[in-house]
């Protein structure tokens, strides 16, 4: 017999009336995208949840996310999950193939309950925003979509109403949910796609979801072994390369700190970075630009940060800042967009009219403390592509 898993928070959570409508046929998305999971405990308990997958671009694999308790159960990882999506087969995956967030391994911590399955395949599912700011959240209409374990079983259930509340972890909702729809998708209808907020965690009336944060999804490409290390060279200065020296960097701080600066050829440490996205369109959408962190490489938590502050017009010698920052937050935020000739650019999220760039002038050897200039340039129409073999493009590899 099945279950769903109990938690040390209520997860079976009507509230007033039941205003849940059944979702048939399940086979058009978004409904194709979320999937039915059936638990098997490292002692033989059996229980049944949600998850559903999401787009992360560069990954070799499927991503499932759902509850960490899903996942990690009294103590251990579960011994099986069978994961089924409407009008496909079951795959059965096994506790290599899980992960939950190591906050809820050490200490069930309800603000961190979420985990991932790892299936085989090309990545593809929903669209999803970690960065949607707290005044937008707030009455944003979500829906929540899963298998609830009072309906008939692989039933899936839908229903919605406004956020009530949020926390930097958590989104609380009146939305009617049941055991069985832990892990369910949290989404809404944001620029022009479904877009995963949260996934569905505790009940409660208010119900609540883990909030889709920038941490949670650089941990699901770690585990996917997507967290790929690159180099972002100029093309402007063929040979000249971005470097971040990061000591001292250990705290946020207003103004950042740190170096920011060039290296010549060879890259090494100093010049090898992580950029991972921070929301994405689904995997139906045209994909040319969306946001971004640079997490360093060689230190850790440390981010490459712009202050565009007093930049109002193209200037040649650029301006602002670029330096670094322990975290990554609003300065740190890029729209990273392909270019012409396969190559890339990154406009400040904080300064929209800004972009990164990077002046090679006199760097013509590799150095210890690196030489040249990164900071900011102005740009009339953000939205223009850039033109060519300008210093704000780069390569990436």
């Amino acid at each position: 017999m099945e279950f769903h898993i109990r938690t040390t928070q209520q997860v079976e959570s009507v509230c007033g009336n039941d205003n849940r409508v059944q979702v048939d046929p399940m086979t058009s998305q978004p409904y194709n995208w979320i999937c039915f999971l059936s638990i098997v405990t490292h002692d033989g308990k059996r229980y049944i949840a949600s998850g559903f997958k999401i787009n992360l671009p560069e990954s070799d694999c499927i991503a499932v996310v759902t509850s960490g308790h899903c996942t990690y159960i009294d103590g251990h990882y579960a011994k099986s999950i069978s994961v089924t999506f409407p009008a496909q087969g079951t795959i059965t995956v096994y506790a290599k193939d899980l992960y939950a967030s190591p906050e809820y391994v050490a200490s069930q911590d309800p603000n961190y309950d979420y985990g991932l399955i790892v299936l085989p395949g090309d990545t593809c599912g929903f669209g999803w925003s970690s960065i949607i700011p707290d005044t937008e959240l707030a009455n944003l209409n979500v829906t929540n979509c899963g298998y609830p374990g009072d309906k008939p079983r692989a039933t899936m259930w839908i229903t919605g109403g406004p956020i009530t509340n949020c926390t930097p972890n958590k989104i609380y909702y009146m939305n009617d949910t049941y055991g069985g729809e832990s892990g369910s998708p949290v989404y809404a209808w944001y620029q022009g796609y479904w877009t995963v907020v949260g996934v569905h965690s505790q009940g409660g009336c208010p119900n609540s979801a883990v909030r889709f944060t920038p941490d949670m999804i650089m941990r699901f490409y770690q585990r996917m072994n997507a967290l790929n290390s690159v180099t972002i060279q100029s093309v402007h200065f063929p040979h000249v390369y971005l470097r971040c020296d990061g000591n001292g960097v250990v705290k946020p701080v207003g103004p950042g700190g740190g170096k920011v600066n060039c290296q010549y050829t060879p890259p090494k440490s100093y010049e090898q970075f992580h950029i991972y996205p921070i929301a994405m369109k689904p995997s139906i959408a045209p994909l040319s630009t969306f946001p971004v962190l640079i997490l360093s490489a060689t230190w850790n938590n440390v981010y490459i940060r712009m202050d565009g502050s007093g930049m109002t017009k193209p200037n040649g010698g650029g301006g602002g800042t670029v330096n670094c920052q322990y975290g990554g937050r609003t300065y740190e935020r890029f729209y990273y967009r392909q270019e012409k000739n396969k190559t890339f650019s990154f406009r400040s999220m904080k300064f929209p009219h800004c972009y990164l760039r990077l002046d090679g002038t006199g760097v013509t050897t590799h150095t210890g403390p690196g030489g040249g200039t990164v900071n900011c340039q102005y740009y009339e129409d953000p939205e223009k592509p850039l033109p060519d073999n300008v210093w704000e493009t780069f390569y990436i590899s």
